[in-house]
């Protein structure tokens, strides 16, 4: 594993600690009627799979452009039809928190999107081979 690969699992790792925190403070606190048990893994999944996605994506920067774009198009896909299935199955499951479920699973979605493209954006600036 690449010192890239440890300071992204690192920073994922803190990242995911930060959400959790502020979620729970959240939904113990303003959102208490909002509160539903699945947040935590709606935190997990996103960032295993961003994770993933990541270390698929860094495997592909020291190769050429068009390899990188080639990873990167299909992380995005596979993420979206992973976040899809996951939200569809527990959605059918448990019907009564749709609003809450979606919405927090959308936060949380966009938190760890920009965090990711930061991370893919600052390993092709510092990555010789490649240039935007």
């Amino acid at each position: 594993m690449t010192a890239v690969s440890r300071q992204f699992l690192l920073k994922i790792t803190i990242l995911s600690i930060l959400i959790f925190v502020s979620s729970t403070i959240l939904f113990s606190t303003v959102l208490k009627t909002w509160y539903f048990a699945a947040y935590p893994y709606q935190i997990l999944v996103i960032a295993l799979v961003t994770t993933i996605g990541h270390l698929w994506i860094l495997k592909a920067t020291g190769q050429n452009m068009r390899r990188f774009t080639t990873a990167f198009m299909a992380s995005v896909t596979l993420k979206l039809m992973v976040y899809l299935t996951f939200m569809l199955v527990y959605l059918l499951l448990n019907k009564s928190q749709v609003i809450p479920f979606v919405l927090t699973f959308i936060v949380f979605y966009i938190i760890f999107t920009i965090f990711e493209v930061i991370q893919v954006l600052s390993v092709i600036k510092n990555n010789s081979k490649m240039s935007l």
